[in-house]
């Protein structure tokens, strides 16, 4: 019997492309529990045979993006043999594409959509762009950024850049931190055509934020005493604010946005200042 709380991911890479977009959908379900079972690099029938069997200790739905064709005729009635749907997974993109690019798709290259060309190496070097300019650090080369990100601490400016990286975009970051300057290349990205995005949110929220990370941590690396305090975020976020207003920069509120809203937010920001630039 298919158990209806059970999924299996089957792909012949990584199962990133399954996995994202079911955490993109399910919390549409509310709370509903998943036991998610992720087989991946199945590109042989001895392994594919071996999935299969976990599939009929543990039916559930199954999810895949397997392309040979002997491998996708195996699965698909293996899983009917077992009673379980199969769904493949990009067919019903594959089929608009199809249809209106007027071009069949190459469905011979397992893992294409993660293949290491050039894109891939571009990821790889933003990813440590964004580590190597994490919190500051090499502030003198700022301009080196596809975009600047600043904002008081725990305003997600580190997480946003990595998400960023995963994309291909070298993002920095620069903390503002109360009763201190930024630093003085800060100000030269504007003249310099780096975009620079703020980072902001509701001081009640970032306190709470603060006190929960000193409530498992302990006593952040600056050791100020009023890191939680909420009448002493609430100045930062002013001061934050002056700052961002003098650059004229654009500013996000992350007080309820996710990671992935938060860079969808800067990915228009930078195309309109891209396509402003141009006219």
């Amino acid at each position: 019997m298919t158990n209806p709380s059970c999924i299996h991911i089957i792909s012949d890479s990584t199962g990133e492309t399954i996995a994202a977009a079911l955490r993109a959908t399910m919390p549409m379900f509310g709370d509903v529990r998943i036991n998610y079972h992720r087989h991946v690099m199945v590109r042989t029938a001895d392994t594919l045979a071996k999935v299969l069997d976990a599939v009929e200790r543990e039916p559930g739905l199954v999810f895949h993006t397997v392309v040979e064709r002997d491998l996708r005729t195996q699965l698909e009635r293996r899983c009917h043999e077992i009673g379980v749907t199969a769904v493949p997974f990009l067919d019903p993109m594959i089929s608009i594409l199809t249809d209106f690019l007027s071009r069949k798709a190459e469905l011979t290259r397992p893992g294409a959509q993660h293949a290491v060309d050039e894109r891939y190496y571009r990821r790889v070097a933003a990813l440590d762009f964004a580590l190597a300019y994490d919190d500051g650090n090499l502030a003198e080369r700022l301009a080196e950024a596809d975009v600047v990100l600043i904002g008081v601490s725990r305003t997600s400016k580190t997480p946003t850049c990595v998400y960023l990286a995963g994309r291909g975009v070298k993002a920095a970051n620069v903390p503002l931190i109360g009763g201190k300057a930024p630093p003085d290349a800060l100000w030269d990205l504007p003249a310099c055509g780096t975009p620079v995005v703020g980072l902001t949110a509701k001081p009640t929220r970032l306190a709470q934020i603060r006190q929960n990370r000193l409530n498992r941590f302990g006593e952040p690396v600056l050791n100020e005493g009023d890191y939680a305090d909420l009448d002493s975020v609430k100045r930062e976020v002013v001061e934050a604010r002056k700052i961002m207003d003098a650059l004229a920069c654009p500013v996000i509120d992350v007080t309820r946005r996710s990671v992935e809203e938060t860079a969808a937010e800067i990915f228009r920001l930078i195309e309109t200042e891209a396509q402003e630039r141009l006219k």
